[in-house]
């Protein structure tokens, strides 16, 4: 079993920027519930333990298991959970006079702090804490305790925040797991590669391996680890639900062959979607349906591939971390053994595959495509989904993409997209919404595009797409950023 930091999941947010964070310098780390046993914390073969929880988050230990604290491994306490800690060990808390606040940072002469920077930082939601005897204090801010040891335990408390682009914070949690929790920092894609590529290997056997792909990032490494694995006995299934973006089911099929050297089995599958969604307008119904014609599509090309062994699907972390689910497959397909299914990305972030996508010498059209839904258009359809209006949201889009593109703006967005939707007004016709979104702060919110360009889109859908009658660009901050990266 290999060495794990395990994260305490009381923020969705922090704790994947945290693991984000200990996977770049190439440590593993897993998420885990906050009520995660010891019993729990062992069998997974914990090296060490991490609370992500915020500084402005009230924190409520019922539930936690206190016996983590005096266990053999190392944990540290992040955020607002310091000063829960600190009153449940029978300290008292203050709060700071502001929020923000600057002050003179003081580390104890701990592993933990190793090139750390002291003295003056600004630093947010800072509680002073007074330690009753059993505690020592391991961090000051302006000489007022932060942060606290416990005698006889392994316990780090400190009231430090962890924030993208921080070196410091980096380092913190760097120490953390090499320096205080002794583990080695094997997590090199080098070695997630051969890793995946053995499992692989001993999933099929002298089997045959199908492979699913839309066209994604993780769909195309997983393929490419599986011809790695066992070469021309894989073969990949690409499904053309007739819900993609302007000319890219050809895109898709040309980069497998001509980039990858991969065979594609194409399946037009267009009119089956379109059935299965008439009459469905709410977004988690389209999602469903999608999914399940997905999963009976591809489970029938099984009985045109003799001899398959193992599966291939590319659901990434984030997947399993929101909700996705490893659909089984049907048994006694074709009378033979039930395949196996095998997800070589399952345990990866979206920046970690694209690395891989890059250490494996992937096209950028696929490294850097867009995140895009299974249930595709469909889902940028407010309401009923019908031939014409695929039709219109299909051009609109590549109207959109196209001037974004012209301008070079595109290295500078995560994701950008046309929808449509009824006019609300009297007038009859359709409204196109614009959506472009940039990373910030860690999320994803509204990017300011210049003007002109959303005046040009804007002309070339009113005159070309008679029945749009209004276009709007969308500010909304996005709601799917962190379940998508």
């Amino acid at each position: 079993m290999q060495d794990v930091i395990l994260i305490l999941d009381q923020d969705e947010a922090l704790a994947g920027l945290i693991a984000r964070t200990l996977r770049s310098q190439q440590i593993y780390c897993e998420l885990a519930p906050f009520t995660l046993t010891l019993a729990q914390a062992r069998q997974r073969g914990a090296k060490g333990l991490i609370t992500a929880v915020r500084h402005d988050q009230a924190v409520h230990l019922d539930g936690f298991d206190f016996s983590l604290l005096d266990a053999e491994f190392p944990t540290l306490v992040l955020g607002g959970m310091v000063p829960a800690l600190c009153e449940h060990f029978g300290g008292t808390i203050l709060q700071m006079e502001s929020g923000n606040e600057k002050v003179t940072l003081g580390l104890g002469d701990q592993p933990l702090f190793t090139g750390i920077s002291r003295g003056e930082r600004m630093l947010h939601n800072l509680r002073d804490l007074s330690l009753p005897e059993s505690l020592s204090c391991l961090a000051t801010a302006t000489e007022r305790c932060i942060g606290f040891t416990k005698a006889g335990t392994r316990l780090y408390a400190v009231q430090y925040p962890i924030e993208r682009n921080d070196p410091d914070a980096v380092q913190l949690l760097h120490n953390f797991a090499c320096l205080v929790c002794g583990v080695e920092p094997y997590w090199s894609e080098e070695f997630i590669i051969q890793q995946a590529v053995e499992r692989l290997r001993a999933a099929a056997g002298d089997g045959r391996v199908l492979c699913a792909v839309s066209g994604g990032v993780d769909s195309a490494v997983s393929a490419k680890l599986a011809h790695m694995a066992v070469g021309d006995r894989v073969t990949c299934v690409f499904v053309d639900t007739g819900l993609f973006r302007q000319n890219e089911p050809k895109q898709v099929m040309d980069s497998f062959l001509e980039t990858l050297g991969l065979t594609v089995a194409y399946v037009g599958a267009q009119d089956n979607f379109l059935k299965a969604l008439e009459g469905v307008r709410a977004e988690k119904d389209k999602e469903r349906v999608a999914s399940e014609l997905l999963r009976q599509v591809f489970y029938k090309q099984m009985g045109y591939h003799p001899g398959i062994r193992t599966m291939v699907l590319g659901t990434n972390y984030n997947d399993t971390l929101y909700g996705a689910f490893t659909p089984q497959p049907p048994l006694n397909v074709m009378g033979e053994t039930t395949p196996t299914i095998s997800e070589p990305v399952r345990g990866l972030f979206k920046d970690e595959i694209r690395r891989i996508a890059k250490t494996l010498a992937l096209p950028n059209a696929i490294v850097e495509r867009q995140p895009f839904p299974a249930s595709g258009l469909a889902l940028r359809i407010l309401g009923e989904v019908t031939p014409a209006l695929l039709t219109i949201l299909r051009q609109a889009d590549a109207f959109f993409a196209e001037e974004i593109h012209a301008g070079g703006h595109e290295r500078k967005l995560w994701q950008y997209f046309a929808s449509m939707s009824d006019n609300p007004d009297d007038r009859a016709g359709y409204v196109v919404v614009l959506r472009a979104s940039q990373v910030s702060g860690g999320e994803a919110c509204a990017s300011r595009l210049p003007f002109d360009l959303l005046e040009r889109v804007t002309e070339r859908i009113l005159t070309e797409l008679t029945e749009v009658r209004r276009v709007v660009y969308d500010l909304t901050p996005s709601q799917h950023y962190a379940m998508m990266e």
